[in-house]
């Protein structure tokens, strides 16, 4: 399974507890999990627009989202707090470092800054908890 990921997708995916938009949504990113999971050397590589995750998000039309102006300011915002650029490829585990290296809580408030998931507080905790920190 060939992998891409929006930048903000990967702190989503270490944060990810089997929630989303829609059944199809939730089983085809429970998929994506699982393969990462059981290989953290699969390759991921960083996309500028739609990618492996949005593929059957029902706000996904026409190959765009429909936030996508949202969508891609919070795009940038992770590309900076990780370095990363649309075209990189890095594994799960080099993913997962990067994360733990670069994403501070300071930077994941400032990243994450408007989306409506970090209200659950899913990705904090998944942060602080990879990060080592209670």
């Amino acid at each position: 399974m060939s992998l891409s990921f929006r930048p903000h997708h990967f702190l989503c995916t270490l944060g990810f507890e089997g929630m989303g938009y829609s059944p199809e949504f939730v089983e085809n990113y429970t998929e994506i999990n699982d393969t990462l999971q059981n290989n953290e050397e699969h390759p991921i590589q960083v996309s500028s627009g739609s990618d492996s995750i949005c593929a059957v998000c029902p706000h996904h039309k026409e190959g765009m989202c429909g936030t996508e102006e949202k969508i891609r300011a919070l795009d940038e915002r992770h590309c900076q707090a990780l370095e990363l650029s649309p075209g990189d490829v890095l594994t799960w585990a080099e993913a997962k470092q990067r994360i733990k290296d670069k994403m501070t809580l300071e930077a994941f408030h400032v990243a994450c800054r408007g989306c409506q998931w970090k209200e659950l507080g899913l990705c904090e905790k998944a942060l602080k908890n990879h990060r080592g920190k209670k």
